[in-house]
C-alpha cells in the first residue's frame, strides 16, 4: 500500500477540494496521511484519514488570524500581499518542513501532494531529487504563475503594446513583493535551502514535478509560456448535499420571479456590509428573490428587505440550479460550482485571489466584475439587471458548464498519482 502525504493550508478554502481528493485517493487503495491545522482536525477524522497536526506557528485558525498574526489587521491590496507572504507563508516554512520530514521519517512516503501556497515544501523542493519522494502541487486557486501574455491581474493581450504592459506589470509586482521574496529566501537559508530560483508565484507552479490546476481549460486564461508539468484536472466540486432539511421559503423559489443569490464566503464575512447588506437594500424594490448565504451565524445586524431570505447556510448544490445571478466576492470553490451549473456571476473582490478570480469571470464573460471590494448598491443593481437582461452571459456560463463537465477531477488526479508512485 503506497503512502501518500497530503499537505494542507488550514484556510477553508483549501481544505474543502484537497481532503475530497484525499479521500477519493484512500477508497483507491493508499495510505493518507494529512498535515494541517488543529482547526480542521474533527474534518479529517471524520473522512476517516490520518491527521497530523502542523506544529509552531503554521498551526493557526484562519477564523482569527489577527491573534496570530497581529500586523494583519486593517491591511488591504498589496500591502496584505506582502504581509501573507511574508508571514502566513514564510514564516510558517521552518514548522511546515520539520513536520513533512518528521512525518517521512517515521514511515516512507511515496508521494506528496502540497496546497497552493503551502511553501513548507520549498526546502525539499529546492535540495536533492533523489532525497525526497514525488511531489505534485495542486492548484485550488488561479494559476499564479507569471506569462508574457497578461499582467498578473488583468487580462490576456497578446498586442506589441499590451506584451509590453503585460512585462511592466509582472515587474512592478515582483517589485512590490521584492520585501516578502528577501524575507522568504531568508527564512529558506535558516532551513538550509538555497534562494528561490525564480519569482515566488512562479516557484508555486513550477518547482513540483506536477502542478494540477483544479479547474477547466475554459476558465482559465490561455498562455503561449505554458510549462509541460502544469496540467488541467477539471473542479474538485462539493458532494451532493444529504439530510438537507429545506427551510420555510423554500417554495418562494419556484415563484417565477428572478433569484439572486449573494454571499462573502467562509473567511470575508466579517463585515456583511461590504457585498451583502448592500446587495439586499439595492434590490430590495426590484421584483426579485433574494438570498443571502451569511456564512456565519450572527444575522441580527443585516436588514432584510420583504424580497429577501437570509440564512447562514443553504447547500449550492440544492439552491443554484434555482438561482439566476450569483452574486459573491469571488471565492474560487463557490465560483466553480455556480460555472458547474451555468449560474452567471456578478463578482466584487479584492482579497486573497479574488482579483485573479474577478478577472477571469470577466474574461470567460460568464458575468461582470465591479473591480472593486465595496460596491455602491447602484453598481450592484446595474449589474445584477444587464447580466439578467443579456442571455450572453447565461450562454457563457453554460459553456463553461459544459468544459467542467468534461473532468472527472478526482479520477485524474488518481491516475496522476498511480503514474508517479
Amino acid at each position: 500500500m503506497s503512502h501518500i502525504l497530503v499537505c494542507i493550508n488550514p484556510a477553508p478554502g483549501h481544505i474543502n477540494p484537497l481532503l475530497a481528493v484525499a479521500q477519493h485517493l484512500s477508497g483507491a487503495g493508499h495510505h493518507v496521511t494529512v498535515l494541517t491545522g488543529d482547526v480542521f482536525k474533527d474534518k479529517i477524522v471524520a473522512a476517516r484519514l490520518d491527521f497530523v497536526t502542523v506544529t509552531g506557528i503554521a498551526n493557526f485558525d484562519y477564523r482569527r488570524q489577527e491573534d496570530f498574526f497581529p500586523d494583519k489587521k486593517n491591511l488591504r491590496g498589496m500591502d496584505l500581499m506582502v504581509h501573507y507572504f511574508k508571514h502566513l507563508f514564510g514564516d510558517t516554512i521552518p514548522d511546515q518542513d520539520r513536520c513533512i520530514r518528521q512525518i517521512m521519517a517515521k514511515r516512507p512516503v511515496d508521494l506528496i501532494l502540497v496546497d497552493v501556497p503551502y511553501l513548507g515544501a520549498f526546502p525539499l523542493l529546492l535540495g536533492p531529487k533523489n532525497n525526497r519522494p514525488p511531489i505534485i502541487g495542486c492548484g485550488v486557486i488561479p494559476l499564479v504563475m507569471t506569462s508574457a501574455d497578461f499582467g498578473p491581474f488583468s487580462q490576456p493581450d497578446k498586442t506589441p503594446e499590451g506584451l509590453l504592459k503585460n512585462r511592466e506589470a509582472t515587474r512592478q509586482l515582483e517589485a512590490a513583493l521584492q520585501p516578502a521574496t528577501d524575507h522568504i529566501n531568508t527564512v529558506l537559508a535558516s532551513c538550509g535551502a538555497p534562494s528561490m530560483p525564480r519569482f515566488v508565484f512562479d516557484c508555486i507552479c513550477v518547482l513540483t514535478d506536477l502542478f494540477l490546476q483544479f479547474t477547466g481549460e475554459a476558465f482559465e486564461f490561455p498562455r503561449s509560456d505554458m510549462p509541460e508539468t502544469i496540467r488541467f484536472v477539471g473542479p474538485v466540486l462539493p458532494k451532493p448535499s444529504v439530510n438537507f432539511k429545506e427551510p420555510v421559503w423554500w417554495n418562494d423559489l419556484n415563484g417565477g420571479r428572478p433569484v439572486v443569490l449573494v454571499t462573502q464566503g467562509t473567511i470575508a464575512n466579517f463585515n456583511l456590509n461590504e457585498l451583502i447588506q448592500p446587495t439586499l437594500s439595492a434590490l430590495a424594490n426590484e421584483d426579485m428573490l433574494i438570498i443571502a448565504a451569511t456564512g456565519r451565524p450572527d444575522t441580527e445586524s443585516i436588514v432584510v428587505p420583504s424580497n429577501a431570505r437570509v440564512e447562514a447556510f443553504v447547500p449550492f448544490d440544492r439552491l443554484l440550479p434555482k438561482v439566476d445571478v450569483f452574486v459573491t466576492n469571488g471565492g474560487y470553490g463557490a465560483v466553480h460550482q455556480a460555472l458547474s451549473l451555468g449560474v452567471p456571476i456578478v463578482i466584487a473582490g479584492e482579497t486573497e485571489d479574488k482579483a485573479m478570480i474577478s478577472a477571469r469571470v470577466d474574461w470567460t464573460g460568464a458575468g461582470i466584475s465591479l473591480g472593486t471590494q465595496d460596491p455602491t448598491e447602484e453598481q450592484i443593481r446595474s449589474a445584477v439587471g444587464t447580466v439578467l437582461a443579456d442571455s450572453r452571459y447565461r450562454r457563457r456560463a453554460q459553456a463553461i458548464q459544459q468544459n467542467f463537465s468534461e473532468y472527472n477531477a478526482p479520477d485524474e488526479i488518481t491516475k496522476t498519482v498511480n503514474s508517479l508512485i
